[in-house]
């Protein structure tokens, strides 16, 4: 019996085998090899499909299906070539140690092995077929050509885990685009309900627009949204969640304006909000007219609101982005595009469209619900303040660096609303870490009324604590914003 792999150890290092353009007429039996008992004990399979005619796919979804928890599985959208898949499979890899199987070379478990043993004993012995595992970083494609369309590609990055109930919606919308030049990047983060299925399916139907992947295992939001990043070509992206929903118009109007400004780093667009059950809820845009904002300005704004609570409605400018994106798992799965989209406002213009182009899923499994009641909303967002004021500092943004005191001001006006909305909630817990925090961002706040009344609910009996309940449900601007903004100075109307 072939078991799950193990982590990596010294006494029995992991091998990632990496199988790509491989014969269709022989990979069957390529993969057969590969799962017979042999010497070499843990082991990973990450196999590329290099949008194969030959039957590959078929063979490969059927081992997939058979260890499932074994190999990691790609299909390219369009043929890429043998270079960039072994980049591919090296930056997927688990593995202390790789060896590599293309064309028809035969698997030899033995041979892998001895190497493994030697490698292991000699830092400096190499061998051709069997290497340490380094991964390297892909270099960033050339701005791609225009299409025959004569239109910029566009791909629409789509990371998923166990979002099958949503997934069909989602990714029937991306097809529905009126803008026609686009790829979608997909990964599914080893889900356990019907997500791959969907998937599939979709990738039948549109194999010339779908890159897809499975990991053999859930290897946590940032590697499974790195899949998707390493397979764009598009001239612009957008990073989707797999339980949005984007109106037909999302990227037309996005390209549209970005073409039009070629200094703006990037698109924002107006957001609704739907439940779990399909309901919609109208949310007010953020500006009251679509505009070009300049960076600098943008900035300032960044460091008291975040404009865009949903990173699906931003379409970025690829070329400039890797250079300003955030590092690190607890900024990049919060805020890692709050700290992107300032550092992209410092050097760029920005376009706001106040249409309502996409739909925000709110949901109790979603990453937004799981932050709120860990308190992320505001100690997540007083370290981010701190480190947008630093960054604006060093390029002389004094508006957006001198903001910061009243961010924090505004972060413990904030914590309150949470301490209200769970103590609504029936969240007293969590309700009273959001209240001691509120004191914590400013000692001053003790003088307001809501503070006071939040005071006495904790000291009251609990038919008092009912009438307090009942004055608190009485408050505005308790759960979303209610009004729209005029656009900061020397913003160009659109």
């Amino acid at each position: 019996m072939i078991k799950e792999p193990e982590v990596n150890s010294p006494e029995n290092p992991m091998v990632s085998i990496f199988v790509y353009n491989y014969f269709g007429q022989y990979l069957n039996e390529c993969l057969e090899n590969i799962f017979q008992p042999n010497c070499l004990t843990n082991f990973e399979v990450i196999l590329i499909d290099d949008a194969s005619t030959d039957g590959s796919w078929d063979i490969a979804l059927n081992f997939q299906k058979r260890f499932p928890n074994i190999i990691t599985l790609q299909r390219n959208r369009k043929i890429v070539g043998p270079e960039i898949n072994s980049k591919r499979c090296m930056l997927m890899s688990r593995g202390s140690y790789c060896t590599t199987l293309t064309d028809d070379q035969v698997f030899q478990p033995e041979h892998v092995y001895k190497c493994m043993v030697m490698l292991r004993s000699d830092p400096y012995v190499v061998f051709r077929h069997v290497h340490r595992v380094i991964p390297q970083p892909l270099p960033i494609p050339p701005e791609p050509l225009p299409s025959i369309m004569h239109q910029p590609l566009v791909s629409i990055l789509c990371y998923n885990y166990n979002y099958g109930r949503y997934l069909r919606e989602c990714l029937k919308c991306i097809f529905a685009q009126s803008y026609k030049n686009i790829e979608l990047c997909f990964s599914d983060n080893a889900s356990t309900d019907d997500s791959w299925e969907i998937a599939l399916n979709f990738a039948c139907m549109y194999p010339d627009k779908m890159t897809l992947v499975r990991n053999r295992k859930n290897f946590g939001p940032d590697d499974n949204f790195a899949n998707c990043k390493r397979n764009m070509t598009g001239k612009y992206f957008v990073n989707f969640c797999s339980d949005d929903v984007l109106s037909s118009e999302y990227v037309e109007q996005c390209v549209s304006a970005l073409e039009k400004y070629p200094n703006a780093g990037l698109a924002i667009v107006n957001r609704n909000i739907i439940d779990e059950h399909g309901n919609s809820c109208y949310e007010p845009p953020f500006y009251n007219k679509s505009c070009v904002i300049k960076g600098y300005e943008q900035a300032a704004v960044y460091m008291m609101a975040g404009v865009n609570p949903s990173v699906s409605q931003i379409m970025y400018r690829r070329e400039i982005v890797d250079s300003r994106a955030g590092t690190g798992a607890l900024v990049s799965r919060y805020y890692g595009t709050r700290i992107l989209d300032f550092n992209i406002s410092v050097d760029f213009d920005i376009v706001y469209l106040k249409d309502s182009l996409i739909s925000h899923r709110i949901h109790s499994e979603s990453d937004t619900n799981q932050a709120d009641s860990n308190l992320m909303p505001i100690i997540g967002m007083y370290v981010l303040n701190h480190q947008l004021a630093d960054i604006a500092a060093v390029k002389k943004l004094s508006k957006a660096a001198g903001r910061l005191p009243a961010s924090i001001e505004k972060l413990a006006q904030l914590s309150m609303r949470y301490s209200i909305n769970r103590l609504l909630a029936n969240d007293e817990l969590t309700a009273e870490r959001y209240f001691y925090l509120a004191i914590a961002m400013n000692p001053q706040i003790v003088a307001e009324s809501t503070w006071k009344s939040l005071r006495d609910y904790w000291v009251s009996d609990d038919s008092a604590k009912l009438l307090i309940l009942d004055e608190f449900k009485k408050l505005d601007n308790l759960a979303a914003r209610n009004l729209s903004y005029e656009p900061p100075p020397n913003s160009i109307p659109l």
